[in-house]
């Protein structure tokens, strides 16, 4: 007995080492899990790997021919340049793709570490079982887990948070400038401290009301930290390897595709289309509980909230209404939805009090053993299956991704046998990623994004769009050899009209094919 208890004292003393060792442990093996899988679930993850071995050859890559009938041709930016610095270690040392994967097992454990860490330094109660939740919600840990920048994106912006919070206006400036050159996102920056501005000035102002609203906002730190955060923005735009061709970029990828987005005129990657409300509600479904626990105790038991809370609660719904546009966004809404959460719940302790809750709960099943049983089996079952299923369903989407050497074969060919600079007319816009990384002799007509086509010629696009979808059956010859300037047709086996109406033109000629792909030579 005094054994069990000394073991129990010891885990209490212990207890913030301890935790941190369990999340580090549960994050490393869920998230290399995850990786083990013979694929990619997102092809732009061969992008991603074929520049961090680039850059050690070129240093910054400020052209891209690789993308002949896009605007990145004549206008591109590398805008996760700090992201790819990163993964260099890993691609030299080890195989480039498991280098890459490793790098993104240890970029998602950082950042669960780091939302622990966050919780913490601000006395958040349960911040352990907060970061469970975090856990436990598939479609966050699954499009962190993508071998692209989303995860290093949301390091930077907890850092960002956490400074804007504790008014480090020095420190925010130099870290705003440092995310312009990790992720195109960076704007994200300037959200977060312009709400958080806005917030302190209207509560200020109402707190205040006899002085005048200028006045206020003439003397708010909080303002400071927003244009410290602008500054280190604007530094990071203009001092740049970029500049000033960055703009136009940023103009395109911020907000023609990642804000306007033209998912109703062209049919765009499925991050980009929207989440239905019922589908998000049950995706995230432990998130939806704690959120309507939440909104419950401030309507039960109303407390004024902070202006933590409030900051949160206003980060939390611009990532909702954003996500609700675009599913990609999923990876911002899920973790600011568990802070926002986390910081209220703490204001609302008085209240909601977890021992006190559990005593009562336990004293009622204890009059009631029937009831007691029912509950225990309930969450004893149903829990670890729902949590086993989603993993293994997550993992199934994983596995079921794009095979590490699709590809490899086609390409191996034309390296061999094409000239360099050689254009290849492919038959779809997602193709490009894997081509590119297999082969980067020859370049292609579109890829990363079909918006970059779009924007670059809608005519071209349309007349591209027509040959691929095997809607075109005439003059295919004269088009490819004189519009695209190809020397090569790539067809993926299940472009069958495609496949159909490039065999019938005598333009061109069959000269490889394997189990991914069929390649013409243009006559």
């Amino acid at each position: 007995m005094m054994q069990g208890r000394g073991f129990m004292n010891f885990l209490v003393r212990n207890w913030v080492i301890l935790s941190y060792i369990i999340l580090l442990v549960i994050s490393f093996a869920l998230f290399t899990f995850m990786q083990a899988v013979p694929a990619f679930a997102d092809p732009d993850s061969f992008y991603h790997v074929k520049s961090a071995l680039l850059i050690p050859e070129q240093g910054f890559i400020k052209e891209f021919p690789w993308l002949q009938f896009t605007v990145l041709k004549d206008n591109y930016i590398d805008q996760h340049f700090l992201y790819h610095v990163f993964l260099i270690p890993f691609t030299q040392v080890m195989d480039p793709i498991q280098g890459a994967k490793l790098a993104n097992i240890i970029i998602t454990t950082g950042l669960v570490m780091l939302f622990y860490w966050f919780l913490r330094s601000f006395k958040i109660k349960y911040a352990f079982w907060y970061v469970i939740v975090l856990l436990i919600t598939m479609p966050f840990i699954f499009r962190i887990n993508l071998v692209k920048a989303p995860a290093f994106s949301i390091i930077f912006l907890i850092v960002g948070l956490y400074l804007i919070l504790k008014h480090k206006t020095k420190s925010l400036f130099i870290f705003s400038f440092l995310y312009v050159w990790a992720y195109g996102g960076f704007i994200l920056i300037l959200v977060f401290s312009g709400i958080y501005a806005a917030v302190s000035i209207m509560e200020n102002w109402l707190k205040h009301s006899a002085r005048k609203f200028w006045h206020i906002v003439g003397h708010s730190r909080e303002l400071r930290l927003f244009f410290s955060s602008l500054g280190g923005v604007l530094a990071g735009i203009i001092i740049n390897p970029y500049f000033p061709e960055n703009l136009n970029f940023y103009w395109h990828q911020l907000i023609k595709i990642g804000i306007i987005n033209y998912q109703s005129v062209i049919p765009v990657g499925n991050e980009w289309y929207p989440y239905k409300f019922i589908d998000l509600s049950a995706n995230t479904a432990f998130v939806s509980i704690l959120m309507i626990i939440t909104f419950y105790l401030f309507i039960v038991n109303f407390k004024k909230p902070n202006r933590k809370t409030i900051t949160l609660f206003v980060i939390f719904l611009f990532f909702f209404i954003f996500t609700l546009k675009s599913r990609r966004y999923v990876e911002y809404y899920v973790p600011f939805a568990v802070l926002f959460v986390a910081l209220a719940l703490n204001q609302q302790i008085p209240f909601f009090n977890l021992k006190k809750l559990w005593s009562k709960t336990v004293s009622f099943c204890l009059k009631r053993k029937v009831i007691a049983v029912i509950l225990i089996v309930y969450f004893c079952v149903t829990l670890p299956v729902i949590i086993i299923k989603d993993v293994r369903h997550t993992y199934n989407d994983f596995q079921g991704g794009i095979r590490l050497d699709r590809f490899a074969e086609v390409s191996s060919w034309l390296e061999k046998n094409s000239q360099p600079g050689d254009i290849i007319f492919h038959s779809s816009w997602d193709e490009f990623p894997m081509l590119f990384y297999f082969n980067d002799k020859n370049y292609y007509i579109i890829g990363l994004d079909p918006t970059f086509m779009y924007e670059y010629d809608q005519e071209l696009y349309k007349k591209m769009v027509n040959i691929t979808l095997g809607d075109q059956k005439t003059g295919l010859y004269e088009d490819i050899k004189n519009e695209f300037q190809a020397s090569y047709v790539l067809v993926e086996n299940n472009h069958h009209g495609m496949m159909s109406n490039i065999k019938k033109d005598e333009g061109f000629k069959e000269v490889y094919s394997d189990k991914d792909a069929t390649i013409y030579q243009v006559l």
